[in-house]
């Protein structure tokens, strides 16, 4: 067991505060990674206000970057020393994790949301394990499928690549496959959104819209590559329409909104594809008579369609090319309630903690 400081959630709808927890050992293809950054994302807002209070103490946390400290007897592809980012867990051996969407496979639930046994405080036993991480903390025990090799990439840069911008970038180059001259609109432009931005750019994409409330976010998106600003409300679909000349062959929508997933539908051409990412509403009404006469298509996306082990290398090499500006998105933190607050206030895009030492 190995001591370090996390930051729990210890009761229904409480903020993460700082705990003193054990770390077991890494055994299997465990590997015990040192974070030195860690981003902080609506996914950790969301959960830590509906997480179940018969798992409580948990730590979060699910975009840690650091490096390998030890491993496991059977862990690979890493050695003590490497540079690292950390992403979703998988079995590796399911279809879908060998077919390349390691974000379906049928453990997932499992492996991510379920929790990691063995990790202490004092007497009282910590939910750990959270994406197969729990990076809220000193200290993260991980797996060789979830901990990828990212060379000499800043580690506030690398640690949101293993969701948010995975995620984002991902959507656009791997599920909805986006070619040099189509168009695609994004709603919502938070890291998730202006990373599909960023994807969109890369694929080549000829008309890029991005449609957001708030007028700084719409100017960053303009900077990151879309070509088109709108400003969210009743008629944005139009001028997406208008914008893409009748219609844009996708659409991306990261607020999970009911009122803006019915936008986004009506903002796509004939046969254009809505891919859905954000988390939110638990159902929506769709205009199921015009997705039918249109020959569109809806489509949920988990991280980024990818397989992280050959994504996030890429993903890594584009950011430090200066072909992805990672950078633009990030803002630092040393102290946590202060990333923790600018996260739940709006105030950074992708806040990201530096734990000490």
């Amino acid at each position: 067991m190995t001591g370090t400081v996390a930051r729990v959630v210890a009761a229904p709808g409480k903020a993460p505060s700082a705990l003193e927890v054990q770390i077991p050992a890494p055994t299997g293809n465990q590997v015990l990674v040192r974070i030195h950054a860690v981003g902080i994302c609506h996914t950790d807002l969301t959960l830590a206000a509906q997480w179940p209070e018969h798992g409580l103490p948990v730590i979060l946390g699910h975009e840690g970057a650091g490096v390998v400290e030890a491993l496991g007897p059977e862990a690979l592809g890493l050695a003590v020393g490497d540079r690292v980012s950390l992403t979703f867990d998988s079995c590796g051996a399911c279809e879908f994790c060998a077919g390349g969407t390691p974000g379906y496979c049928e453990q997932s639930i499992i492996r991510n949301y379920l929790g990691l046994p063995g990790i202490r405080a004092g007497e009282t036993a910590v939910t750990g394990g959270f994406f197969g991480q729990s990076s809220f903390a000193g200290l993260a025990l991980t797996t060789d499928r979830n901990t990828i090799p990212i060379g000499d990439l800043p580690f506030e840069l690398a640690a949101p690549l293993g969701c948010s911008v995975q995620t984002g970038v991902g959507t656009v180059t791997r599920a909805l496959k986006m070619e040099p001259g189509q168009s695609v609109v994004v709603f919502g432009t938070g890291a998730v959104g202006l990373a599909a931005i960023m994807g969109a750019k890369l694929a080549g994409a000829t008309t890029i819209v991005a449609v957001d409330p708030r007028e700084d976010r719409r100017a960053l998106a303009r900077e990151l590559g879309a070509t088109h600003v709108v400003e969210a409300g009743a008629q944005a679909e139009q001028q997406v329409i208008e914008a893409t000349g009748g219609g844009a062959h996708a659409a991306v929508d990261t607020t999970a909104r009911a009122d803006v997933l019915n936008q986004a539908i009506l903002a796509l051409r004939p046969r254009g594809t809505l891919a859905v990412v954000g988390l939110g509403t638990p159902s929506a009404d769709l205009p199921v008579m015009l997705i039918m006469a249109r020959g569109l298509r809806v489509i949920g996306v988990i991280e980024g369609d990818s397989e992280p082990s050959e994504f996030l290398p890429e993903l890594a090499a584009a950011a430090a090319e200066g072909r992805l500006p990672v950078e633009r998105l990030v803002t630092t933190f040393a102290d946590f309630d202060d990333a923790w607050a600018a996260a739940r206030e709006g105030t950074a895009i992708k806040p990201v903690w530096l734990p000490a030492g």
